[in-house]
């Protein structure tokens, strides 16, 4: 029987066939390239990246307010600018029998405590007036153990100074000074002036660095208790009212 296709007509229609196959992967082999494949590593490390930008903006930003923070925390410590002057009175002015040499001095230290006190006396006005009460609280070899003064007119008077040590308040002695307002205010304020001169006087001692810039201010009674005193200074933010004697 002959066969339905001959051996010639079967190799050229596989030939054929080939050839199709052939041209079809040609014509879909540009098609592929045309869409490259994806590329995670490359996101991968973009995302990386943006990651650690926005820690490092957030890093950034903890430590900015940090420090601000900081610093807004000293600056509440600190006493506003004050642009009037110190009126200073040195011991040389008013003491008459020049006591204060017969003390030692003592290595200078910035201070970290301001002990306020009143004189318990009578008030004074002008440097004439208030260095004549000065000798007499000091009349019979009393040594007065003030490091300094300020009087009601807006005066500081300089007393044993920086550079020695008083003994009114011997646990302090070594760290602290001792500011006396001079007059009684038990029953009275002190005056405006008074209270700034003291302010100014304090400004000045951080400036000299004598005063350490994170002092604290507490108030100590002598005889009569100094209400109105401690309630004038109270309004600083130095203020301890822990340590501060209290009515």
């Amino acid at each position: 029987m002959q066969p339905l296709i001959s051996p010639v007509d079967h190799e050229s229609r596989t030939n054929s066939y080939r050839a199709e196959e052939e041209n079809r992967g040609t014509e879909a082999t540009p098609l592929l390239q045309r869409f490259p494949r994806y590329q995670g590593n490359d996101n991968h490390y973009r995302t990386r990246a943006v990651v650690s930008l926005l820690l490092l903006i957030l890093l950034s930003g903890i430590v900015i307010g940090t420090y601000l923070l900081i610093i807004q925390s000293r600056s509440e410590n600190v006493l506003p600018p004050i642009e009037e002057p110190e009126r200073y009175v040195s011991r040389l002015q008013w003491d008459k029998n020049k006591e204060v040499n017969q003390l030692n001095l003592v290595p200078q230290l910035k201070k970290d405590t301001v002990i306020i006190v009143q004189t318990d006396t009578e008030q004074c006005d002008g440097i004439k007036t208030c260095s004549m009460l000065l000798n007499s609280m000091q009349e019979n070899g009393t040594l007065l153990q003030y490091n300094f003064l300020v009087s009601p007119d807006g005066e500081s008077f300089e007393a044993l100074g920086w550079r020695r040590n008083s003994i009114i308040f011997p646990k302090y002695s070594t760290n602290a000074l001792v500011l006396a307002f001079i007059g009684n205010y038990t029953q009275e304020a002190p005056s405006s002036a008074q209270v700034m001169q003291a302010k100014i006087f304090l400004e000045n001692s951080i400036s000299q660095e004598h005063l350490d810039l994170n002092f604290n201010i507490i108030g100590k009674k002598t005889k009569e208790f100094p209400k109105y005193l401690f309630l004038e200074l109270s309004k600083l933010p130095q203020w301890n009212k822990q340590l501060s004697d209290m009515d």
